[in-house]
């Protein structure tokens, strides 16, 4: 089963801090943090993706010229 989470920038990088430093006692919860970890990362690429698209959109909008 998929649960969602909803989370700000700064509690996001509040959990990869906590999860990057937890020490795991076995190859199962290496497993389940090596995944935290990664599902982290991809939200954040992702996130950076689509702002750099929301930033070249904005670029390519034109400019009023006042005379």
């Amino acid at each position: 089963m998929m649960n969602n989470l909803e989370l700000t920038d700064e509690q996001l990088e509040f959990i990869k801090f906590i999860v990057q430093d937890f020490e795991y006692n076995d190859s199962n919860e290496r497993a389940l943090i090596e995944a935290i970890e990664s599902k982290i990362y991809q939200l954040q690429e992702t996130n950076a993706l689509r702002l750099a698209g929301i930033l070249k959109a904005q670029a390519k909008r034109p400019t009023a010229e006042w005379n």
